[in-house]
């Protein structure tokens, strides 16, 4: 198969990219894209380099192209903000097959089209290794951004959903990689799923900004003991959160018993579930839970700093940054 070029790749995504967005004005062909700024925007980048962030040899380039996408506009969801527009910079080893990043494009294209997010430039250069930096552009609600330092003393913690199944998917994809007739995996395509292709909470973190009761938010990408410790610590407040109350799929505890990995380890440390944790109002969340009935209550903001796990037998330990480091 052939290797791609420059020129045929730009062509692919000129034709794939019309976008009926009304704030762009001028999108690729220029030296430049042109935007209309009606308000402030939400600006986030992000970098993904082959061996270190993913593994082509079981990452498929599809989803990946969406995965691509999807670890940027989660940082927009973590803002209460909604996807517009996206760069695209991609280093390409020269004898990279066309028909890999064809379809690792048609996956970023998917993604964006989900969103109704436009694909308005970038750059492409000759490289030794694989890696694809995003830039996205967001825009806040006119009630404005969602911030890491707002959480108070008193309000309560709570995150979007399940915690630990892209780390344990990683895991899986890591051990069949060795393993490949172990079949005993077969039934943990959930699991899998969940770090081959996250979904991004846009949708509901619109939702939490427009509800006026959120007062800080964060995605977790490293782990909720890291995630949350970036609000606490932005805050200047500390956090208790309870171990029975972290959710997990069910598929979780059985996976992690066939590959031997602590359960609390997981829901607490590993990356990459791109669910929102965030702080809800004092004195508000019952009328909260009832508002937003998929999402589960964790803990509690105090004073003083760090973030600490209690366990049901009353024993409590610090897992401040405890979480994925790059």
């Amino acid at each position: 198969m052939a290797a791609w070029s420059e020129r045929r790749l730009i062509e692919k995504i000129r034709q794939a990219s019309k976008s009926q967005d009304v704030g762009l004005l001028k999108s690729i062909g220029d030296d430049c894209c042109e935007v209309v700024a009606r308000n402030s925007f939400l600006i986030s980048t992000d970098s993904l380099i082959d061996g270190i962030h993913f593994d082509r040899s079981f990452h498929p380039p599809k989803l990946l192209g969406r995965k691509t996408i999807a670890v940027n506009v989660s940082d927009i969801a973590a803002m209460g903000g909604n996807p517009r527009f996206v760069l695209l910079a991609l280093c390409l080893p020269v004898d990279l097959e066309w028909d890999w990043i064809s379809s690792w494009l048609d996956g970023v294209l998917e993604i964006l089209d989900e969103f109704k997010c436009a694909l308005i430039g970038g750059d492409t250069v000759k490289a030794k290794e694989l890696a694809m930096t995003v830039t996205v552009l967001g825009e806040p609600l006119e009630s404005g951004a969602i911030y890491r330092n707002t959480a108070g003393e008193g309000d309560t913690v709570w995150v979007s959903g399940p915690l630990g199944s892209a780390g344990i998917g990683l895991k899986i994809l890591t051990h069949k990689k060795q393993y490949p007739d172990d079949t005993r995996f077969d039934l943990f395509e959930v699991l899998i799923g969940a770090h081959l292709d996250p979904k991004p909470q846009v949708a509901l973190g619109l939702k939490l900004a427009e509800s006026g009761l959120v007062t800080a938010m964060q995605d977790i990408s490293d782990g909720i003991a890291t995630d949350l410790a970036h609000i606490c610590k932005a805050s200047e407040v500390s956090a208790h959160i309870q171990a029975d109350c972290l959710p997990f799929l069910p598929e979780l505890p059985p996976a992690a018993a066939l590959l031997n990995i602590d359960v609390e380890g997981l829901l607490l440390r590993s990356g990459e579930d791109y669910q929102l944790v965030f702080t809800v109002r004092r004195g508000e969340e019952a009328g909260f839970a009832k508002r937003f009935p998929g999402v589960v209550q964790i803990g509690k903001i105090h004073s003083g700093e760090g973030v600490f796990l209690q366990r049901e037998d009353g024993t409590a330990e610090e897992i401040t940054f405890q979480g994925y480091e790059h």
